[in-house]
């Protein structure tokens, strides 16, 4: 938020226009038959293509249960772990926090970076992000939206930021689509964004190398306090 360098990029699914589906549902579809894991497994099989073709870290998004499978476990022993950020959503349930963290431990002490998603959002709350310890919490975007003109979700950013910080912990926040959002969560100390803002999403070619994103940002007095 910074500086304008882009440190990574987030993998996301899409299927067929015709299926007149988002993403979430056909998800949400495959787990209802039994296929979910299968598929989400798939995802990160063809997220992990773009690791040799986009420069810095590559977000990925599993759920919980599926990062539990022996599928999953496998898949991730094979790639490079230290240009990973693997998310974990917010709105999935956790049945078994200590099995998360076994499974997670030998991928983390390899290279493995985890963020909780859609912080804010969720039903869990901040139990995903006590018990897991992730590195890095992504700030949902029903918080970012018009920040700059509320005060109440300008000081619940603010609270993540200071708790994230003090847990050495990054904080992203999800869909910045204004400048003066962007101006906002920098000056609260936000670590990095992702959004509209900055690039809308498309193939990895489209990223081209690492650059300095140009973002028109005029300076200005926020109305709650920032970081001291």
């Amino acid at each position: 938020m910074g500086t304008g360098h882009r440190v990574g990029a987030e993998a996301l699914s899409r299927f067929p226009g015709d299926w007149g589906m988002p993403p979430d549902v056909c998800f949400a579809e495959a787990h209802s038959i039994g296929s979910g894991h299968r598929l989400e497994v798939l995802a990160l099989e063809r997220a992990a293509t773009l690791l040799g073709r986009v420069e810095g870290y590559v977000s990925m998004n599993v759920s919980p249960a599926t990062l539990l499978t022996s599928e999953c476990g496998e898949l991730l022993g094979r790639l490079p772990l230290d240009r990973i950020l693997l998310e974990l959503s917010e709105h999935d349930p956790v049945e078994d926090y200590a099995a998360l963290t076994a499974v997670l431990a030998p991928l983390r002490a390899a290279g493995l970076r985890l963020a909780i998603d859609d912080v804010g959002a969720g039903f869990s709350s901040l139990r995903h992000i006590v018990v897991t310890a992730p590195d890095v919490i992504k700030v949902d975007r029903s918080i970012v939206a018009g920040l700059d003109a509320d005060p109440v979700l300008s000081k619940l950013v603010a609270s993540l930021v200071e708790f994230a910080h003090g847990c050495e912990v990054q904080v992203v926040a999800e869909g910045v689509e204004t400048a003066a959002e962007h101006a906002v969560l920098r000056d609260l100390g936000v670590d990095h964004g992702q959004g509209w803002l900055y690039g809308r999403p498309g193939p990895p070619e489209a990223l081209g190398t690492t650059a300095v994103l140009s973002v028109p940002v005029p300076r200005r007095e926020l109305a709650v306090p920032a970081k001291v």
